[in-house]
């Protein structure tokens, strides 16, 4: 089984080169890592070479961070168009920040051949996972035969690495999160206003049903307080455009998974 990674990075010379030696340790070893380094203004391009990905370079005079925003699509996509000619059974998405134990690949693998998986990802170790939806994006491996029937790329928009999975069920494939396959991260998921904002964007782009935006909101109250809940708030009452080709299908998933005891317990 071959497969290629692809890591987006702005300024993590300090952390790239563990990620790196992690992915090249796996027992199954990755045919090869591409860097897309999105304008950096540290070492991260020297250090990714020097530890043997291939790197591609964006040039952008903005300063602020991707997270949560289209233009992290692009710069994936951008990593994604290296590996799109190769013969590949996988893509691997990664975060530049992760380490992986490893047997952390294989397991995947392993697990997403069994079960028919198309999406799936491990479990960062520290960090919550809330119900089929909360693949992680960093960690995760894509299925590249299906992958290149939908165009093997992510959509320019908000709540991209969500729509890749609401579209695997929307065309009757599974997506899958194993429990049995832990990573690490080098700098835990955080919120902040600007990021909360982008998220109640990305759940009115995915058409997420209000009972399940509520809920979310509410968490986030609880967690975060009331500046970051009230930014999500603002970005799920926005003017978004919500994506066409899943449309209904995170009604269906979310109210299901909203039903589940577990996942009340869970959130609350």
């Amino acid at each position: 089984m071959e497969y290629g990674v692809v890591i987006p990075a702005r300024n993590e010379a300090w952390a790239i080169g563990y990620t790196i030696k992690s992915l090249l340790g796996q027992s199954m070893k990755p045919r090869t890592i591409v860097v897309v380094d999105d304008s950096s203004e540290d070492n991260t391009a020297r250090v990714a070479e020097r530890e043997g990905a291939y790197v591609v370079r964006i040039e952008r005079k903005s300063k602020a961070s991707a997270t949560g925003t289209p233009y992290l699509a692009f710069v994936i996509n951008q990593g994604l168009r290296v590996l799109k000619n190769l013969d590949l059974d996988f893509v691997m998405i990664s975060g530049a920040e992760s380490i992986y134990p490893k047997d952390y690949v294989y397991r995947i693998v392993k697990n997403m051949i069994r079960d028919h998986v198309v999406v799936a990802s491990g479990i960062a170790v520290g960090e919550k996972t809330l119900g089929i939806l909360s693949v992680r994006g960093s960690g995760r491996l894509i299925n590249a035969k299906w992958f290149h029937r939908i165009g093997f790329q992510y959509p320019i928009h908000y709540g991209f690495e969500t729509w890749l999975l609401l579209k695997a069920l929307a065309t009757g494939f599974k997506v899958a999160i194993y429990n049995d396959a832990k990573f690490y991260l080098l700098r835990k998921t955080s919120m902040n206003p600007r990021k909360a904002y982008f998220y109640g964007k990305a759940m009115k782009a995915l058409d997420y049903p209000k009972p399940y935006a509520i809920a979310r909101i509410a968490k986030t109250l609880l967690d975060r307080g009331s500046n970051e809940a009230k930014y999500m708030i603002l970005g799920y009452l926005s003017k978004t455009d919500k994506y066409q080709d899943i449309k209904g299908i995170a009604k269906y998933v979310l109210v299901r998974e909203l039903l589940s005891k577990s996942l009340v317990r869970k959130m609350f």
